[in-house]
């Protein structure tokens, strides 16, 4: 008698751990998250050993918190009649109801307000698909690659931009793949690998809507070509992708280095136009009045707004805008697209430096 009650306190204290291995916190991953916040308070503070140490435990236990997911949903589904329920996660709920599966109901329930209905087609193998994708924390490893960069350690740093990047279906918030792709294309070319520097960039711009588009491109030269002034090609396009700007002008910069013209000036080319837009853009947001009438008055109006003149200089964007004014010069002689601009510099740029060249392109021309 002694023995059978001891067999059956020990299968209660083995189920009652065994509901405790797997107990979920909402919302989900919570606990890996705070600790990568904490590893990014410790980076902002220069305390890149605790920051490490951070970001590698927020790996280990967002890995432990998408296993705990899949175990509570994995073992709901082992009955029998919740398998003759199929693939639908809505027949699957219903049995999961019936049979009072209460802690895999609410996270299914909760996965699904999370993700929206139609993210996993009502298919509980998407879903567990997803669980196990979640096991990977590509931010962790961005951020690992980010401090073994200041410790000047570049295959080390290059690893793990690499890895953050090949698993950037996994991220939290899905365009900071392009923020990983210019980390490490700018550690690429500090360390002199300009080939990955520049395939890293392309990654990055080649995904930008306007830019990939041949006709789009195709149309833009072409009205060059037939001579339209800076103003005309201004006022009929417009490119609003604005993530690809930093590496347009990289490309831009790398391009020249190698004599590249053609390569430089497309990338010149929509990295003005991109950013012209973008700054036409807060400019009719804050006058209702504003209609553009051309580039001098635009960047007149525009410089007179603190914010966009600093933007405008800290990024780098008059530095492109001279480049694209040079290289028309160059590539369409024929044209006066490249000295117009050169015109627009030489009375509007903030800084003193891009108007007196931008000047004496002018003076030497004639």
């Amino acid at each position: 008698m002694k023995n059978i009650i001891k067999h059956f306190i020990l299968l209660f204290l083995l189920f009652i751990l065994n509901i405790g291995a797997f107990a979920i916190s909402y919302p989900l991953f919570q606990t890996s998250t705070r600790i990568l916040e904490d590893a990014y308070f410790a980076f902002d503070s220069e305390d890149y050993g605790n920051a490490l140490k951070f970001a590698e435990k927020a790996k280990i236990m967002r890995r432990n918190e998408a296993t705990d997911c899949l175990e509570v949903i994995n073992q709901a589904l082992k009955p029998l009649a919740v398998q003759k329920a199929g693939d639908s996660i809505t027949e699957i709920l219903t049995v999961l109801t019936e049979r009072d599966i209460f802690d895999a109901i609410e996270l299914i329930e909760y996965i699904i307000d999370l993700k929206g209905k139609a993210f996993f087609h009502d298919s509980i193998t998407e879903m567990l698909n997803y669980l196990e994708g979640k096991k990977i924390y590509p931010e962790t490893s961005y951020l690992i690659a980010k401090i073994y960069e200041l410790e000047g350690e570049y295959e080390l740093a290059n690893q793990y931009f690499t890895e953050a990047y090949s698993n950037a279906s996994a991220l939290d918030i899905s365009d900071m793949k392009y923020d990983i792709l210019y980390d490490k294309a700018i550690l690429a070319f500090n360390f002199s690998n300009i080939e990955d520097c520049e395939n890293s960039l392309l990654l990055i711009v080649k995904e930008d809507p306007y830019f990939s588009d041949l006709n789009y491109n195709y149309a833009i030269k072409n009205s060059i070509a037939n001579k339209y002034s800076p103003d005309k090609v201004f006022e009929l396009y417009r490119t609003d992708c604005y993530r690809s700007i930093p590496s347009f002008f990289k490309l831009t910069e790398l391009y020249i280095s190698q004599n590249r013209l053609e390569d430089a000036f497309s990338t010149a080319l929509f990295g003005v136009l991109t950013s012209f837009t973008r700054m036409n853009e807060v400019i009719e947001n804050r006058t209702s009045e504003y209609f553009f009438t051309g580039l001098e008055n635009f960047f007149i109006l525009a410089m007179d707004h603190s914010d966009i003149s600093t933007w405008s200089i800290d990024n780098g964007f008059w530095r492109c805008f001279y480049r694209l004014g040079d290289l028309g010069c160059k590539l369409y002689p024929e044209s006066k697209f490249g000295m117009e601009i050169f015109d627009v510099i030489s009375k509007t740029a903030p800084e003193e430096y891009w108007r007196q060249i931008s000047l004496s392109k002018i003076v030497k021309d004639n």
